[in-house]
């Protein structure tokens, strides 16, 4: 379980660093619950909750793939591309409420390396 601690303590530490952002975010803002007005505390906000939409169900699947003895290099593969993505996608929505291409590569890249361990998942259940 090396490799899923190794990507469950990176997206920790990023989802540590979106959570001091909207919390700055909040203070400049002066606005402790909810978004206000302010565009910039909103982007902040579902940039730290889309993270955590997502990385549960991707931490899940990488956990379970190596408790199935998934060769590690596809694990750090599905790992290091799914925390890139999710790096993009905070960037993306940061920097703009509309979409950037940032954002869409991230989110098209964590759903296709979530759909990826998925049917990776169901293979190795199947076979």
């Amino acid at each position: 379980m090396e490799i899923t601690l190794l990507y469950t303590s990176l997206l920790t530490i990023l989802a540590i660093f979106l959570a001091i952002k909207v919390g700055m975010n909040r203070t400049e803002t002066n606005t402790m619950l909810g978004e206000g007005e302010s565009s910039v505390l909103l982007q902040s906000i579902r940039a730290h909750g889309n993270l955590i939409e997502y990385a549960p169900f991707a931490l899940i699947l990488l956990a379970l793939l190596e408790m199935q003895n998934t060769s590690d290099w596809i694990l750090h593969l599905c790992g290091s591309l799914f925390f890139l993505a999710r790096i993009l996608h905070a960037y993306g929505v940061s920097i703009s409420r509309e979409s950037t291409p940032y954002r869409l590569v991230g989110a098209l890249g964590t759903w296709l390396i979530m759909l990826v361990m998925s049917v990776l998942g169901i293979y190795i259940y199947v076979s």
